[in-house]
């Protein structure tokens, strides 16, 4: 693995660590610090240009903690929160995929065999939902599932968050990663991220079985290249695992 790649992953994994431990305090100044050494190595550094790219996208997912992080609490209403946090995230997706000229191909725009895809998405979500809820066992983001309230979980989970998490880590961060470290690194390191990246649950199963789902969506991103299907995956495990298992399981 290029050491321009393993050491701000490292980073990011050492800052995510001290998430785990409740250490927002030290985690909170490692992933600013990692921002900033990336930031000067694009800037000062002659590094080749796809390793450029890489370095980019890992600052989506630095970017994306410390903006969770230091975001104030304008709603008492967590699922609004979410809206603001990655609302925001879109602004730098939009930069990169502009600055790096990712095509729609390679973000996944593609609508082939979706009456096939779709059937598979839902039994992958409510798996991973299920596994995640006994993991979890979250609070309900909605007061009950009243068609109103499921439209409104589901404008979260599948337009702000699906949409920005697999945009991140699968059309811009593992395409990346695979075409200068190959396929099965990339896929595995994003994997490795995308699991890290759920340490603020503070539970080493959470971060064990995010880091399965990453190799699952990866390696069904990589055969596939469908943008839809990976986000109805991600759309449908969250919409179940925070809005309607704790409803109906509880």
């Amino acid at each position: 693995m290029k050491r321009e790649i393993y050491f701000p992953a490292l980073g990011i994994v050492v800052g995510e660590l001290m998430m785990f431990f409740g250490q927002v305090n030290i985690g909170l100044p490692i992933h600013i610090i990692n921002l900033q050494l990336i930031s000067l190595v694009l800037i000062l550094s002659n590094i080749r240009p796809d390793i450029k790219k890489v370095l980019q996208s890992m600052i989506l997912l630095i970017l994306m903690r410390i903006i969770s992080l230091v975001m104030p609490q304008f709603f008492t209403f967590t699922m609004l929160w979410y809206v603001l946090i990655y609302g925001v995230m879109f602004i730098p997706i939009y930069i990169i995929i502009k600055n790096q000229n990712i095509s729609l191909s390679e973000i996944g725009i593609n609508f082939k065999r979706l009456h096939i895809y779709l059937p598979i998405a839902l039994v992958i979500g409510i798996d991973f939902a299920v596994l995640e809820y006994r993991i979890l066992d979250p609070s309900a983001l909605i007061g009950n599932v009243q068609p109103s309230n499921l439209v409104q979980i589901a404008i979260v989970m599948f337009v702000f968050i699906g949409l920005a998490e697999e945009l991140i880590f699968r059309s811009i961060l593992q395409t990346r990663l695979e075409k200068v470290i190959g396929l099965k690194k990339g896929l595995f390191l994003t994997a490795i991220l995308f699991g890290v990246m759920h340490s603020v649950y503070g539970q080493i199963n959470e971060i064990l079985l995010a880091t399965l789902f990453g190799v699952v969506i990866g390696y069904i991103f990589q055969k596939t290249r469908s943008f839809p299907f990976i986000l109805a995956i991600n759309g449908i495990t969250n919409m179940l695992l925070f809005g309607i298992l704790p409803i109906l399981l509880k």
